[in-house]
């Protein structure tokens, strides 16, 4: 399977107990065989699976991505991505999020991951701080996760805290530079999108 092109764009599709489950169009920015960075546009709209377990979204009536829009940055087998986000009209940089999540895999549309509740949010001017400690809980309960996911997401929530407590992040601050192609239209589902299979 060959790498996408600045400006294609990539469906990111939630996977939930081996079933599709949510799914979002993302604009390509960067893709290879170190790095995969995709943009989610403001008015992004999500299509939610038919699925036993409701996605939290669909259950909020939220239908599209609001906001300025972020910036996802992917390194194969990584257990999180590295989101970027910005402030306001001026764009103004606000910090690093780190989003668990199961390890990306590459379809013919896009990629599969799923999001695994636990946060870390990096600003730009003040100490790093874990997110969401409660909802990961709450949905360890709730069996979103076994008990060997459970342990495998912890993992990698202390290899992050390691990892910001050293200060040995691996992106590049420059990242923090970047801004979408103004001639870039907001992503749209494509027509397909229920049907294409899992990998």
């Amino acid at each position: 399977m060959g790498y996408f092109r600045p400006g294609d764009v990539a469906l990111r599709r939630e996977v939930l107990h081996g079933e599709p489950w949510v799914v979002t169009p993302t604009r390509v920015v960067q893709d290879g065989p170190d790095l995969l960075g995709v943009f989610t546009a403001p008015g992004a709209e999500f299509g939610f699976f038919p699925h036993p377990r409701a996605h939290h979204w669909q259950e909020l009536g939220r239908t599209r991505w609001t906001g300025i829009g972020k910036l996802q940055l992917h390194r194969p087998g990584d257990a999180y991505s590295v989101d970027l986000y910005w402030q306001g009209e001026e764009r103004r940089f606000a910090g690093f999020y780190l989003n668990l999540q199961a390890p990306f895999r590459r379809t013919a549309r896009g990629f599969d991951t799923l999001d695994h509740a636990l946060d870390f949010w990096v600003p730009v001017d003040g100490d790093w701080r874990e997110l969401d400690r409660d909802e990961f809980e709450e949905m360890v309960a709730d069996g979103k996760y076994d008990a060997a996911e459970a342990e495998a997401i912890q993992r990698t929530a202390k290899e992050i805290e390691a990892m910001l407590t050293a200060r040995t992040t691996w992106w590049d601050p420059k990242w923090a530079e970047w801004e979408p192609d103004p001639d870039w239209p907001v992503p749209v589902l494509p027509d397909g999108w229920e049907d294409y299979p899992l990998p």
